[in-house]
This record gives structure tokens, C-alpha cells and sequence, in this order.
């Protein structure tokens, strides 16, 4: 799709599913190729196994770096290694350079000293390359950071370092770990959302599916707490790494899944009380776990902003935080991937403080409380209570 076919579909969203307010401008930028991630993948056509480029947009030109190893790959002294390859992932840090990971099951003599030739040349002509890693999934699958992972992945650094940087922002992702393709408007990401939510003095912030913890170490400085949770270990380390580059404050990272139990654990210290700001960067095609919505209102955050590629999706939540007294404040359409046809939407929430919705939450409160009434009546006085019984005649003596 084109950003115009989006913006139609979105339009038709919004008026289909009765979404209230506007949508603000779009959120994208150009996305450079030398700051975009490429792969070469092996694909199975016809009866052979071939390395086949992956672009991360359709039509989009390949950098020289990304050429060259291309060409060096299919050399005939690179048989053997090229034979035990899985994938090639060029993991682009935002300013024209690469970390490369390579995905190869080098169990033979032979298929080593490829991989061990490989590296040589890559460090030796292609300056673009600031790391070299070898990793190996057990069982053998393709690896990709965007999904959960649920086999073992070993790393092993060549050279280099197992953190990239992000451009120039002074913060650093673990090579495993998981950030979109297109880096160009991804790294210009915090600076949207601190324009959209307007922090005041005092506010505290807390990521979910945080990553590397780019959006929260990039804010950090503005809030008196921040704080972080994913359930990789990759996201641990790298978030270790920003907590040291945080000019002001620090972030807590935890890691665990997102559950419903962990809000009234966390934020029934008296500590941890204030003005909160949740983000929820949410998987591609998946919403809030069962019961944690519930969990998220109860806890009463200053705001939530929900980061959605789903609109199916996107529909429910916004039902579903309005019944629990949360009003849709804005609404920004993100194209953080131009090129690939698919668009995210951030949505911000605020409490409903003015009883806007019909069901401000103390007010609902106050009506679905039981009273009890002061005396109960009991038998032997309602005993003593006379009745009057009229009695009236039948339809054949009204006749006579």
C-alpha cells in the first residue's frame, strides 16, 4: 500500500468503528538504504537451496557493502560455508554502518575455516562493518528478533563489540535484540511522543515491550522515575548498557512477562506512587494479555499510550479502556517503515475526570455501592401490618 491507500484505510476505520476525534499529521521519514537492515536468506526454489537478497522495501536499492558480500558469498572457496549459511542479517545502526550477524551451522573443519575467511575479508575491505557475530539456534531455525523466542540462541562475537550504537543519540542495542528495519524515523520517535504528551514536572515513566529501552533512556531526563520490562535477555543487557548513558536519573529495568499480577504488586509501594505515563509498544498483531487492561486502569496512570499495528485490534482496546473511565485523547498515525505497505498507530489515553464518558470511575463507585437498609422487617411485624383487600365483583355480576 501507498501512504495514500493508508490513509484511506485508516480513514475508513475511524468512521466504520465511530473512533472519536481526529487523527493528528503522520509520523514518518524518509528511510535511507544504508539505514535500513538487509538479509540474505537461504530459500528453498525448486529443488535447490538458494541465498536470496531480502530488501527491506520493495525496489529499494542495496548499499555497496551489502553488494560486495554478496559477490564474496558466492565465491567458490566460500562452497563449504556458504553450504552450512541460514541467514546473513545486516543490522544497520542509524548512521550508515552495520553489525553483521551470521547465522551458520559450522560443525565441519572445513565449513569453520570458510566462516573464519569470511570474517577475515569482511574486517580486512568493508569498513561499513563495525561487528562480526556468529550465532547458532537450537533447534535450527531461523532467527529473527521481532518474534518470541523460544529456542536457544548462542552468540559469539568475531570482532567488534556485541553492542551497536544508534546513530548518534549516545545509546546502544544489543545485536539480538529487536528494533524495526527502517531506523530513520524510529530513532526520531521520542522526540514525537514527548511532544505529545507534554511532561510536567514530576512524572514518571514506564515502558512495556521496551527492548533496548530507546524510548525511555531517550526520555529519561524528563521524568523522576523511569522504569522498564521485557522478558529477554537481550533487552536486559541492552538496557544495562543506556542505563549508563542516562544523563540525568537511571532506569530500572524488569524482566519478566507482562502480567496482570505485577501492577498491584509494583505500585502498592508507597514509592512507586505519582504521576504515571505507560507506553505499550505492542507486537506486531497482538494486544494487552488477559486481565492486564483491568490491572493497567486500576492502577490509575496520568496516561497510556498504546502502540498498535493491528486496528481490529485497536478497536477492542479503545472500548475496553473507555468502559474503564479512560477517554481517547489523540490519535497519531506512525509510518515508521515507509515502503513495506503496513502503518502503527499511537494511541493516548487520559483518565475521564470529568465524567465526560457517563462513567467517571468515583461516581460509578458511589452508584454500584450496596446500602442496606436500616431495619430489616421481620415476620412477626409484618404480621401486625393490616392489608386491604378490595373486593371486586365478577364480570357476571357487573353484567346483571
Amino acid at each position: 500500500m501507498t501512504l495514500e491507500d493508508m490513509k484511506q484505510q485508516l480513514e475508513s476505520w475511524a468512521a466504520n468503528e465511530r473512533i472519536p476525534g481526529k487523527f493528528q499529521a503522520w509520523f514518518t521519514k524518509e528511510a535511507l538504504p544504508e539505514n535500513c537492515d538487509w538479509r540474505f536468506i537461504v530459500k528453498k526454489i525448486g529443488e535447490h537451496n538458494t541465498i536470496v537478497l531480502e530488501a527491506p522495501a520493495k525496489g529499494m536499492e542495496a548499499p555497496d557493502v551489502v553488494k560486495k558480500i554478496g559477490e564474496q558469498i558466492r565465491k567458490d572457496h566460500l562452497r563449504i560455508f556458504r553450504k552450512a549459511v541460514r541467514q546473513i542479517w545486516f543490522r544497520a545502526t542509524g548512521d550508515g554502518r552495520f553489525a553483521l550477524v551470521v547465522q551458520a551451522n559450522c560443525h565441519g573443519k572445513d565449513s569453520a575455516h570458510g566462516y573464519k575467511t569470511f570474517a577475515e575479508f569482511v574486517q580486512r575491505t568493508c569498513p561499513e562493518i563495525i561487528s562480526c557475530h556468529q550465532i547458532q539456534c537450537q533447534p535450527d531455525r531461523p532467527f529473527d528478533p521481532a518474534f518470541k523466542q523460544t529456542v536457544r540462541t548462542d552468540c559469539k562475537c568475531t570482532f567488534g563489540s556485541d553492542f551497536m550504537p544508534l546513530a548518534d543519540t549516545g545509546f546502544y542495542m544489543h545485536v539480538l535484540d529487536w528494533a524495526p528495519r527502517m531506523k530513520d524515523a524510529w530513532i526520531s520517535l521520542p522526540a514525537r511522543i514527548k511532544d505529545a504528551i507534554h511532561p510536567a514536572a514530576g512524572d514518571k515513566f514506564f515502558e512495556f515491550y521496551s527492548g533496548c529501552s530507546f524510548v525511555a533512556a531517550s526520555l529519561a531526563g524528563l521524568f523522576a522515575q523511569t522504569e522498564t520490562l521485557d522478558c529477554r535477555e537481550s533487552a536486559m543487557l541492552s538496557t544495562r548498557q543506556n542505563s549508563h548513558n542516562v544523563a540525568a536519573g537511571e532506569i530500572r529495568f524488569h524482566r519478566m512477562q507482562l502480567e496482570a499480577g505485577f501492577f498491584p504488586k509494583f505500585f502498592g509501594k508507597a514509592a512507586n506512587e505519582g504521576r504515571w505515563t505507560f507506553y505499550f509498544n505492542l507486537p506486531a498483531g497482538e494486544g494487552l494479555p488477559s486481565g492486564v487492561l483491568q490491572a493497567v486502569a486500576a492502577s490509575r496512570p496520568e496516561r497510556i499510550l498504546l502502540q498498535l499495528s493491528d486496528l481490529e485490534i485497536a478497536t477492542k482496546e479503545i472500548r475496553h479502556l473507555r468502559r474503564e473511565g479512560y477517554m481517547l485523547r489523540k490519535s497519531i498515525p506512525l509510518c515508521l517503515e515507509p515502503g513495506r505497505g503496513k502503518f502503527e498507530i499511537l494511541l493516548l489515553f487520559v483518565p475521564d475526570r470529568a465524567g465526560l464518558l457517563g462513567q467517571n470511575p468515583a461516581q460509578r463507585r458511589i452508584q454500584n455501592s450496596v446500602k442496606r437498609p436500616k431495619e430489616r422487617v421481620s415476620r412477626e411485624k409484618s404480621a401486625n401490618i393490616p392489608h386491604f383487600v378490595q373486593s371486586r365483583p365478577t364480570f357476571k355480576q357487573r353484567k346483571d
